[in-house]
């Protein structure tokens, strides 16, 4: 089995662990809203439905602990959200882009910089990993917050690169040395 498979990370309110199958249908109850989606790749559809969630979980646990990190969060057995990286290739191997999202009834209290913290935390101290990077969307001032509440610093940032239904914004790029 693999080891990463089998760890489960804590904090004061939020418990991370490896995605399991069985969490499947306790995503799109989370995951199915517009307001995750506007703020996230393509990759996270809308609609977010059981099909979205599979594939998900499935993606998660392939390379999990080797190229991925990938993490349900839970409060009080709740699921909540998610965070994670997925390691770079090539000359960038050493590096890993972090993600995370979170419920919007969980938005706002402080939950995301509790959850992306713990997930440096475990980078830094489990993995090879010697350099983290994120990404957040201009209309997204929250998720700039949490990278920097975290320790992450704006590397960059690339004008009017995002265009999502419709909508043009700024891409604001973050690292974090491990």
């Amino acid at each position: 089995m693999n080891d990463f498979l089998g760890i489960e990370l804590s904090t004061e309110r939020c418990r991370l662990r490896p995605w399991r199958m069985e969490d499947i249908p306790l995503i799109p109850p989370v995951a199915n809203t517009r307001d995750i989606s506007w703020n996230t790749s393509f990759l996270f559809p809308h609609p977010f439905d059981e099909a979205a969630a599979e594939r998900m979980v499935y993606w998660a646990r392939k390379g999990a602990g080797e190229d991925k990190w990938q993490f349900a969060v839970l409060v009080d057995g709740e699921l909540v959200g998610s965070c994670g990286t997925i390691r770079g290739t090539d000359v960038e191997a050493h590096t890993a882009r972090v993600g995370y999202w979170l419920g919007p009834a969980h938005w706002g209290k402080g939950l995301a910089t509790e959850m992306v913290a713990e997930l440096v935390r475990y980078m830094r101290d489990h993995t090879p990993i010697e350099q983290l990077t994120a990404s957040c969307f201009g209309w997204n001032p929250a998720s700039r917050r949490v990278l920097e509440k975290t320790g992450f610093r704006q590397e960059g940032l690339r004008r009017g690169v995002v265009r999502k239904w419709g909508k043009l914004t700024d891409l604001w790029i973050y690292g974090l040395l491990l």
